[in-house]
């Protein structure tokens, strides 16, 4: 399908929006950035110095997990 899991994130957010209506994609999006924010306050000190190119691929690798159990949850309710 997509390149990254990102790509796949939105994809499946998309067609979960669509199925299930504004409201639940909506609690699916405020849980992803709850999670985001809550790996960018923990990561900070470490990724810190590196230059903002590099800062979002390493924020785009730690948030991995959460999007594919993001994808994973909105599969088992219904999408394939």
């Amino acid at each position: 399908m997509e390149g990254s899991t990102r790509e796949k994130f939105l994809h499946t957010l998309m067609r979960y929006q669509e199925k299930f209506g504004q409201a639940k994609a909506s609690a699916i999006q405020e849980r992803f950035w709850l999670e985001r924010e809550r790996v960018v306050a923990e990561s900070a000190a470490e990724i810190d110095w590196f230059p903002s190119w590099k800062k979002n691929q390493i924020l785009e690798s730690l948030l991995e997990k959460a999007y594919r159990d993001l994808i994973v949850e909105m599969e088992r309710e219904g999408l394939s």
